[in-house]
């Protein structure tokens, strides 16, 4: 029992220790790691679930003309929940400017929800 405290305990240091990291990188103007974060929060993977949180990170990214984050970003508005607003005219937004820089998905969503008058 002992051994797996110890084990859950280590765990959770790391990953501590790793989100400290990714958001220093993210700070720092490395989008890969705005987004990396955005995915842990909407996730739930090693932090506790904040999509509210994850969309911080996706924007960042989605300003900062990284087409991952406008696409993750719009996947947030477009599916709503948890505290977080549904709009497809944000969504909308969010896939348009990823089309815009250059993102297949986004250009598909922004698409579909164009062709359903939204």
């Amino acid at each position: 029992m002992i051994k797996i405290i110890i084990s859950i305990a280590i765990f959770l240091s790391a990953n501590l220790i790793a989100n400290q990291k990714f958001e220093q990188s993210c700070n720092e103007g490395k989008m890969q790691y705005c987004i990396e974060l955005g995915m842990l929060y909407y996730n739930g993977e090693g932090v506790k679930k904040d999509i509210k949180k994850s969309q911080i990170f996706f924007k960042k990214a989605c300003k900062n003309r990284v087409s991952r984050g406008c696409y993750y970003l719009g996947y947030t508005f477009l599916r709503g929940g948890e505290g977080v607003e549904k709009s497809n005219r944000k969504a909308m937004l969010s896939f348009g400017r990823g089309c815009n820089i250059g993102s297949e998905r986004s250009c598909v969503q922004y698409h579909k929800l164009k062709s359903k008058g939204h």
